[in-house]
């Protein structure tokens, strides 16, 4: 079901998708990247947006494992994040790396909107930062 007030705020905008990479128990990354993929192609349809993952492509072009390749995913990140008005973060964690992302879209402004399962997890991380949860739905 469609979540109305979701669909007002991210229909016409370009949405960064924000999801679990690497960093999770038990998780492999070729799973997380096929649900950024999912993550993204539903989001777009469901809320009439454009949607940027880059966690569904990063680790086809970069070896993340590599620091000067993680390094330059990083940069290359924050500067998609430049293109977008919202970071969605979605999944029911909030990674290390989740988190970076998280307080770089809070340092360019963007809206933060966290999904009914880690709503609680990005209101305390925020919280815990100094960081007003209202940056968030």
């Amino acid at each position: 079901m469609i979540d109305l007030m979701l669909k007002k705020i991210l229909s016409d905008q370009v949405v960064y998708i924000c999801a679990p990479l690497r960093d999770c128990i038990d998780c492999k990354m070729i799973d997380n990247q096929k649900r950024a993929q999912r993550y993204g192609a539903d989001i777009m349809e469901l809320y009439e947006c454009k949607t940027v993952a880059p966690q569904a492509y990063l680790p086809e072009l970069l070896d993340l494992d590599d620091p000067s390749q993680y390094g330059l995913s990083l940069r290359f990140r924050a500067q998609l994040m430049d293109f977008c008005n919202i970071l969605l973060v979605c999944g029911e964690t909030l990674t290390s790396e989740m988190q970076q992302e998280l307080l770089l879209a809070v340092g360019k402004g963007l809206l933060i909107v966290s999904q009914p399962e880690n709503a609680a997890l990005v209101h305390s991380f925020l919280l815990n930062r100094g960081l007003s949860p209202e940056v968030g739905v």
